[in-house]
């Protein structure tokens, strides 16, 4: 277990991305995503990401009936762009989660042309904090330039950024697999660098490369994970997983790294 910047979280180093779930073709039922989610809980793996558009919502709700709730941490994210539509979709998916609270709560997908007035709904929703049906907030990020405003937003707790060990020509080749907004990766790191400086929890996303299966890296596998777990100001890493053999590949991996 990690300490998440300054939230007072606890976390595993790696957390269990949940986009798969919702995935049609895949055909993975709520009681079977809580049974994985369950399972990677048994394995040391408390750190459940999830988002207002992945589908994995019931999933999560179907595993906390076999996992304390005060045993896992559950981030979820939010594409809407105002703190009174943060607060209405807030309380649709603690319904649909079955719980009274949020560990932590993104912005998601916050791009460049839209970082200052992230910062203002970010302002807003500190209520949400004070209320506690959130414990912590923050945003998600393909751009180098919000990661770089962010890092230094009073009222952020939390960033999750693409961080990966990919050289320049991987993301030119693989633009749409490492999908950065702006900016290259080593300035992204100096970015995470100074948000994890500043207290942030920072979260490393698309460590494989995203949106392909088997992943970009699945020759590397290994040094990808374990590169990116390593990097100091990373806290912990998601990663997206869809059955029980990819939860004890990780675990492996972050074992014996």
């Amino acid at each position: 277990m990690v300490r998440l910047g300054s939230t007072g979280l606890k976390v595993s180093k790696i957390g269990f991305g949940t986009f798969d779930f919702g995935v049609p073709s895949l055909n993975i039922s709520p009681e079977k995503g809580a049974r994985i989610l369950a399972e990677s809980y048994r394995f040391g793996i408390n750190f459940w990401d999830s988002s207002d558009d992945y589908g994995s919502h019931p999933h999560i709700s179907s595993a906390l009936k076999h996992v304390p709730r005060n045993k896992v941490i559950i981030s979820t994210k939010t594409y809407t762009k105002s703190s009174g539509k943060a607060e209405r979709n807030l309380r649709g998916i603690l319904k649909e989660l079955g719980t009274n609270y949020i560990d932590i709560f993104l912005l998601h997908y916050v791009t460049s042309d839209w970082a200052k007035d992230a910062q203002r709904v970010l302002n807003q929703m500190k209520n949400l904090k004070a209320s506690r049906a959130v414990r912590a907030i923050g945003l998600s990020t393909h751009s180098v330039a919000v990661a770089e405003k962010a890092a230094q937003f009073d009222e952020l707790d939390v960033i999750m950024a693409v961080c990966c060990k990919a050289d320049p020509e991987q993301i030119r080749k693989f633009r749409m697999h490492i999908p950065l907004e702006d900016g290259s990766m080593d300035q992204m790191f100096h970015a995470l660098r100074l948000a994890h400086n500043n207290g942030k929890g920072v979260v490393a996303m698309k460590v494989l490369g995203g949106g392909v299966r088997p992943p970009l890296f699945a020759e590397d596998y290994q040094q990808a994970v374990e590169a990116a777990s390593h990097m100091e100001f990373v806290d912990s890493i998601v990663i997206g997983m869809k059955d029980l053999d990819e939860v004890k590949k990780n675990v492996k991996v972050i074992a014996s790294s």
